[in-house]
């Protein structure tokens, strides 16, 4: 039976405030071993699908510093302290990032994008008939472009490639695969 390895020693090695890098000194349970693990200390996210009275699906479009790329997402981001709830952070982000509000969301995911060095988790929310109230409100950081895809192109998009950010990939499919 699989059981979890105790940690022997914990080390900070790095923190950027928006994330640290904590090397793990732990114990095998099955061979007794020490090794070290490296984890990467994140901030839990949201994304959120919006989905217009229409039936078009509102995304962004942005920049991404670490593969260099522009790529079609969906609307999110991390959850601040300052929030009250992840939901409270998806209308949040959804209003900020694209000028759409959501009056009601649904919980579709709790994932955890890549367990292995991350320790985050991240939550996908589902949000019909949203409606354009406002322009956005971008952090400086953020350069967005607001693009409405009408919600029968998105998997023709996912296959041919045009949509690939993989968070964005698993919500979309976890959308479809629910709503069979």
């Amino acid at each position: 039976m699989i059981k979890p390895w105790p940690i022997l020693e914990s080390t900070k090695n790095f923190d950027t405030g928006l994330f640290s890098i904590t090397t793990n000194r732990c114990r095998s349970p099955r061979t007794g071993q020490e090794h070290d693990f490296y984890v990467i200390d994140f901030p839990n996210w949201v994304q959120v699908i919006p989905i217009t009275p229409d039936d078009q699906i509102v995304m962004v479009r942005q920049y991404r510093h670490g593969c260099g790329r522009i790529f079609l997402e969906l609307p999110g981001g991390l959850i601040d302290e300052d929030d009250l709830s992840p939901d409270q952070t998806a209308k949040r982000e959804l209003l900020e990032e694209t000028g759409y509000r959501a009056e009601n969301l649904i919980l579709l995911t709790r994932i955890y994008p890549q367990p292995a060095v991350l320790n985050n988790k991240g939550l996908t929310y589902l949000a019909r008939e949203v409606i354009k109230v406002a322009e956005p409100n971008l952090d400086p950081t953020e350069d967005i472009e607001v693009c409405l895809v009408k919600l029968q192109k998105i998997q023709e998009m996912i296959r041919g490639g045009e949509i690939n950010h993989g968070q964005t990939v698993m919500a979309l499919s976890v959308y479809f695969l629910l709503n069979k």
